[in-house]
Parts: C-alpha cells; sequence; structure tokens
C-alpha cells in the first residue's frame, strides 16, 4: 500500500505510535555499550494499519488542506472538486488505499533494538540512525541502530559489525531521514502543516518502514493536535533503496 501512497491520506493505526515510549537510554555516554543487540522491551504490534483517503471527521479538513498543497503532481479538477468544502460533503469517505498487520521497534539513546518479525515493521524518531533488516538463527530480524554525534553513544557501525561477527544474514539497512538531504522537505511541509501540530516542527514526525516483502520506505506523518484517535495525516512518503554494505555512514 505504501507504493499507493500520497500527501493526504491518513494512516490509521491499531495502536497509536505516539503511545509507545521508548525506555530511557545511558546515563553515562563513558560507558555506553554501543555494539549490543536489545530486544525492544515494549509492546511491538501496532495492529492493523489502514490507509484512507478522504478522511471523515474533523481531520477530514486538514487531509484535504495537505492533499491540495503538498502534492507535487500538477493539479486536476477533480483533485480540487473532491478534496474541496462541498466536494468533499458528496465525496465518499474513509477509501481504503490499503491495509496491512504491523509491529513496531522504537528508539533508545546509544542502543540498537531489534524485535523479530515476519510483518511490516515501523519505526520512528529518525535524525541519520539506521533502520537494519536481517536474519540470525532463522529468524527476520528488524532494527533501529541509534546515531549520535557522540561516540560512544553512535551505534551504526558497532551494529552492523556485531552482527557480522554473529554470523547473521543482512538483508539490508537505510537511513529514513538524512538531514543534507530531507531537511528541505520537512521545512516546506512544515509551512503547510505547523498550525496543526502547535508549530512544534518535532511533532512532524519522520517513519521508518520495510515492508513484509522488503520493501523500504520512509514516511513523514503528524497527528493533528486535539484531535483524538489514531490518525495520521501523511505529508510524504519517499521509496528507499536498501543498501547491503557491512559499513554504514
Amino acid at each position: 500500500m505504501f507504493n499507493l501512497m500520497k500527501p493526504g491520506h491518513i494512516l490509521r493505526f491499531g495502536t497509536c505510535p505516539s503511545t509507545i515510549i521508548s525506555p530511557a537510554g545511558a546515563k553515562n555516554p563513558s560507558s555506553n555499550n554501543n555494539t549490543l543487540a536489545t530486544p525492544w522491551p515494549t509492546t511491538s504490534h501496532l495492529g492493523l494499519v489502514q490507509c484512507l483517503s478522504h478522511p471523515s471527521g474533523n481531520i477530514g479538513a486538514i487531509a484535504a488542506d495537505v492533499a491540495l498543497r503538498l502534492r507535487t503532481t500538477p493539479g486536476s479538477k477533480s483533485r480540487t472538486v473532491s478534496y474541496s468544502a462541498p466536494g468533499r460533503l458528496l465525496t465518499s469517505s474513509n477509501r481504503a488505499v490499503g491495509s496491512v498487520n504491523c509491529d513496531f521497534v522504537g528508539y533508545v539513546d546509544g542502543q540498537s533494538n531489534y524485535i523479530q518479525s515476519t510483518q511490516t515493521v515501523f519505526s520512528k524518531d529518525f535524525s541519520g540512525c539506521l533502520m537494519v533488516v536481517y536474519t540470525h538463527n532463522g529468524q527476520r530480524h528488524v532494527a533501529h541502530a541509534a546515531a549520535s554525534d557522540v561516540a560512544p553513544m553512535d551505534c551504526k557501525q558497532a551494529f552492523l559489525t556485531t552482527l557480522q561477527g554473529m554470523g547473521a544474514v543482512l538483508g539490508g539497512w537505510f537511513r529514513p531521514f538524512v538531514s543534507a538531504s530531507d531537511s528541505g522537505r520537512k521545512v516546506n511541509a512544515f509551512g503547510v502543516i505547523g498550525q496543526y501540530v502547535g508549530h512544534n516542527i518535532n511533532n512532524l514526525t519522520t517513519f521508518g518502514v520495510v515492508t513484509n516483502t522488503g520493501q523500504a520506505y520512509s514516511v513523514d506523518a503528524f497527528k493533528p493536535t486535539g484531535i483524538g484517535g489514531t490518525d495520521w495525516v501523511v505529508t510524504d512518503v519517499s521509496p528507499k533503496v536498501m543498501s547491503q554494505s557491512w559499513v554504514a555512514p
């Protein structure tokens, strides 16, 4: 479904990612062991994640605003009409784009966390971290390897070296967010959606996604302030190529 997603679609999570709190990271960086592969200790199931077009309710106008202002393909009369306020009254709501059962692995400062999963896996809170897929003892793992400017807290190369030493089979890794190439995209989106997230750009989240068939994506999305439920509005979806190298950037 990720190849069909566009700005203005929503992701309706079984378990809202905003409710998943990561455990605390290392208290003393100088004693941190960044070579470890640590099991993700909290609930990892997002359940059924649906992608919907033209959502109903209060989020509908927000999604329409995002669709009209952030889709990069040339506008069309049908899009303008269907996302206008009068058009949304006449257009079918909550149109299914796709759905998939998903797991979750989170970010922890100074650690690499993994889950065993054959399903599509989400992670979030990326600022240079790696999302890594590998097989160990016949089991598929998906991990979030933390990045840091503080050497003992930076896990990217240390984690890949650990996996190689364990005899793991590398499926690939990618970085869902790279500041040099992706900051402009988020700043542009924030100019549109800032009013919906309390004017805090940190509330525009970059998710990393590895599908159950091995495709990788970065997905920018936000949960509008003051609107309940588990719906997040998508602002960008970008397919990613996974590296097969044991050397991290």
